[in-house]
């Protein structure tokens, strides 16, 4: 019991002579959960500080018959700013006969699904999410023409504003093909989306 007091007070001692060193020398000790929050006060990204671009509007990857293609996310800005979930997604033409396209949260054929966290962008850094879908469910269809995505629209978890605009990509798939349904990722650092 006496060791271990003195094992205490001869840590307590080292870990005083660290800090006052440090201040010396300029530099701040600050405690981890300082620096947690630090990092949660940056505030979230809005329309105007980001692009978003497809890597490759034509399927980048391929296994087994299921497609992913990532898109990229860039802070323009100057300002680092952050963004936490799921992207929303649109397309054009967005129907055929009485079928509608659908699009759900979560991924898992080529991009895996991630939980959502607060993603920080610092100025030209980038985030990413990634589409999936099947390339063969409903073969029955045009290959071409009604059942093929000439845009997508692309409405990310940005600060809210009375004048934002979505971003509006070019991507050319057949939805009628993919079984009228998307997956997409949560949105996650980085230039490509997580793949399995």
């Amino acid at each position: 019991m006496i060791a271990s007091h003195k094992r205490l007070r001869v840590l307590g001692r080292a870990i005083a002579a660290t800090v006052m060193v440090l201040s010396v020398l300029g530099l701040t000790v600050t405690s981890s959960s300082s620096i947690a929050s630090a990092s949660s006060d940056v505030s979230p990204c809005a329309v105007s500080q980001l692009a978003v671009a497809v890597a490759s509007s034509s399927g980048a990857y391929f296994a087994a018959g299921n497609v992913g293609i990532p898109f990229v996310i860039m802070n323009i800005s100057k300002t680092t700013c952050s963004l936490k979930g799921y992207p929303r997604l649109t397309t054009y033409p967005a129907a055929y006969k009485t079928n509608k396209v659908k699009v759900i949260d979560g991924g898992g054929m080529i991009f895996v699904p991630v939980r959502p966290k607060v993603v920080t962008i610092g100025p030209g850094a980038t985030a990413s999410f990634g589409l999936d879908y099947g390339d063969a469910y409903d073969q029955q269809d045009p290959n071409a023409g009604p059942c093929m995505t000439k845009q997508m629209t692309v409405f990310l978890p940005t600060r809210s504003h009375p004048f934002a605009q979505p971003y509006t990509t070019t991507v050319n798939i057949n939805f009628c093909y993919a079984g009228f349904k998307f997956e997409i990722t949560s949105i996650q650092g980085g230039p490509i989306a997580r793949k399995g």
